[in-house]
């Protein structure tokens, strides 16, 4: 963990209010791993005081020399609005990385990656992992949701990686019509595989968990959630957790990601 000021290299649109930010980092990113994220604060601002918690989206390489990283985000509170505004040469604070990340191994050779909404942001970082790692694309599937086609974000990206990807929007407007529960369940009526990982909103987790559950699939989900502090001091962000003795753990020391079953999501 290191706390640095970065340059920001880009602040681009990627999307509806969804922007793409580079930011010079620590060797130490090098060894990040797929789900910690970073806390970023603005300089000059005194509001919001507090930190913002932010995946790491993708590290960014030159001939293989770490660059910097990069952070997808939506601009929906004061922060992410003002953090938009932001151009490439200025400077922010940063801290990181920080928590537990997915479970990334070469025993790993079949997964299903499931994403609601801006939830796809570790993603990207993670799917260029289990490729390094030797997945297999044709065993692997990338199942992205959310209600309308602007909700939709980075399915170039995994289709770049060769992964195939199923898209569901509730109202039709791009993939087929429906939840994107509904595509990984299609999915694994034919496959089994090794590991599924979801991140996005908490009743879309609850079904995953509950899906994995059931055909008894191991299952990692990346909460996401507000965080005070970000380094397990304030204690703000407590979830119900069964692998602690006083029943709650922590998102941001003992998550963001967690095995499903840990936190009985399909029971919620």
């Amino acid at each position: 963990m290191n706390q640095e000021t970065a340059k920001i290299l880009w602040n681009k649109p990627a999307g509806a209010s969804v922007y793409r930010i580079g930011l010079t980092c620590g060797n130490e990113y090098g060894q990040a791993d797929p789900g910690q994220f970073v806390t970023l604060r603005l300089p000059k601002e005194s509001s919001p005081l507090l930190r913002r918690p932010f995946s790491i989206h993708r590290l960014i390489k030159n001939n293989g020399e770490l660059k910097g990283i990069e952070i997808l985000y939506k601009a929906v509170g004061e922060f992410t609005r003002k953090l938009s505004h932001t151009a490439a040469g200025e400077r922010i604070d940063m801290l990181g990385p920080l928590g537990k990340g997915f479970t990334v191994s070469a025993a790993i050779k079949s997964a299903a990656l499931v994403a609601g909404g801006i939830g796809v942001a570790p993603m990207v970082f993670l799917a260029d992992r289990l490729i390094h790692e030797g997945i297999s694309p044709t065993q692997t599937i990338v199942c992205l949701g959310g209600r309308s086609a602007d909700d939709v974000l980075c399915d170039t990206d995994f289709q770049t990686m060769a992964l195939k990807t199923r898209i569901t929007t509730e109202n039709g407007s791009i993939g087929e019509k429906g939840l994107v529960t509904d595509a990984l369940s299609n999915w694994l009526k034919d496959h089994q595989p090794d590991m599924i990982y979801a991140c996005g909103p908490m009743p879309m987790l609850g079904a995953v968990s509950a899906i994995a559950k059931q055909k008894n699939m191991p299952c990692e989900v990346s909460i996401e959630t507000i965080m005070a502090c970000g380094v397990g001091a304030c204690l703000g962000c407590a979830i119900k957790d069964t692998q602690h003795a006083e029943g709650y753990g922590h998102v941001c020391i003992d998550g963001p990601v967690f095995n499903a079953a840990r936190l009985n999501l399909a029971g919620r």
